[in-house]
């Protein structure tokens, strides 16, 4: 082989090479992206799933019974619920003093979301069946409550909530 022909194989071997490597660096920057992304999204997700505690106060209470012309309500998640006629809910109305349990920017967006849902729904409440009607019967309007919550997004789901001025037993 001549020398020519020699330069000429490496020179083409040598850029083949350092294309390859390229495409490695490439293939490894965007795998690592990825990965960061993956673990992003699953910290916001178990920061999501995390039950968290804050206060409301009571604003009103209501007795409901539901008949042929009232059937239905608006749950905490915004969405129609069908009720059986002369099915009865006694309703602590309440609402939530803030979500300072929850880093900025999401305590931002949760609160907006909650004043636009009040906007849009009214106060949020707790129903209480027959049952469990002495919740209804202890609480007042200006009771202080403890509100356990876990938030998807901008949506609050409500876990629990717990009496602080008049507690059980």
């Amino acid at each position: 082989m001549s020398r020519k022909t020699t330069s000429f194989t490496s020179g083409r071997s040598a850029r083949w090479l350092l294309i390859g490597i390229g495409v490695l660096a490439i293939v490894g920057l965007s795998v690592y992206l990825l990965l960061r992304v993956a673990d992003n999204s699953l910290q916001e997700l178990n920061e999501a799933k995390k039950v968290r505690t804050t206060t409301a106060v009571v604003k009103a209470k209501e007795y409901v019974r539901f008949d042929e012309g009232n059937h239905t309500y608006v749950n905490n998640f915004g969405e129609t619920v069908q009720v059986s006629p002369g099915a009865e809910q006694w309703r602590v109305y309440y609402q939530i003093d803030n979500f300072n349990q929850v880093p900025e920017p999401k305590r931002i967006e949760l609160q907006r979301s909650e004043d636009s849902r009040i906007k849009k729904f009214g106060f949020r409440f707790y129903p209480s069946s027959r049952a469990d009607k002495a919740v209804y019967d202890k609480a007042e309007v200006g009771d202080r409550l403890e509100v356990r919550y876990r938030y998807m997004g901008d949506e609050k789901e409500i876990i629990s909530i717990r009496n602080l001025s008049h507690p059980d037993g």
